[in-house]
């Protein structure tokens, strides 16, 4: 007779309930309304070609309001940066944080969470402006690292420290890893999804793009044959 597994089967990344991303209020509900108008005219017309009139106009406030709020495009552009990409972002510390999840479900579930983030139309969005200002305006592509690939690096830390435990990867090279993680997971999904040539993937393809990502990095580091070495360690 043969021996089944005990290892709990990981439960469907459709199936499992997990946190929904909220935008985090503003003291101001005033300068909410602001920062959607910005990002509406930025989108529309880019850094360069909006004005500060423009964003005034769609969100229906003077300039004398604007400029009270916010000193400059490059002040409010900032704003702007770090309000929406913290969008999420509580999503991602809720899995890494689950000690109910086997490692590989965590980076599963993280991965999915993660990529569905970077292909929201307004992170898109963002992402272009921020490509094409962060030689001009430093401050701006270090509002988007810090917010976006700073903060989900911390957290997808915490989840390979649990692969390492449990046996499923072996690294000597913790930045080698996490640039494979985000080179597999993006992949030409996101570069044509940034290209604007292909329409917004489904919740599906997602899933399924995120799963196969981590399938493929988990093969790509999975431990020889044999003892696993006790010195390998995420740097």
């Amino acid at each position: 007779m043969g021996t089944q597994s005990t290892r709990p089967r990981r439960p469907d990344l459709a199936k499992a309930s997990q946190p929904r991303a909220t935008k985090p209020p503003l003291a101001s509900p005033r300068d909410e309304e602001i920062l959607c108008a910005a990002l509406e005219i930025l989108t529309e017309k880019g850094f360069h070609g909006a004005t500060m009139l423009d964003i005034a106009s769609r969100a229906r406030a003077s300039k004398a309001t604007l400029y009270a709020r916010f000193a400059s495009k490059e002040v409010l552009f900032e704003a702007l940066m770090a309000w929406e990409t913290r969008q999420g972002t509580e999503v991602l510390d809720a899995i890494a944080a689950n000690a109910t999840l086997d490692a590989v479900t965590a980076l599963e579930y993280f991965a999915t969470e993660l990529l569905a983030l970077m292909l929201q139309p307004k992170k898109l969005a963002l992402f272009r402006i921020a490509a094409a200002e962060g030689q001009r305006l430093s401050a701006v592509g270090r509002a988007y690292s810090a917010h976006t690939r700073d903060h989900g690096l911390k957290r997808a830390r915490e989840i390979v420290a649990r692969l390492l435990r449990e046996g499923a990867i072996e690294i000597d090279n913790g930045a080698e890893f996490g640039h494979s993680f985000i080179g597999l997971l993006q992949g030409e999904l996101y570069t044509r999804a940034l290209l604007g040539t292909i329409p917004p993937p489904s919740r599906g393809e997602i899933e399924h793009h995120a799963r196969q990502a981590v399938a493929r990095l988990i093969r790509a580091y999975a431990p020889p044959a044999g003892p696993r070495s006790t010195a390998s360690r995420a740097r």
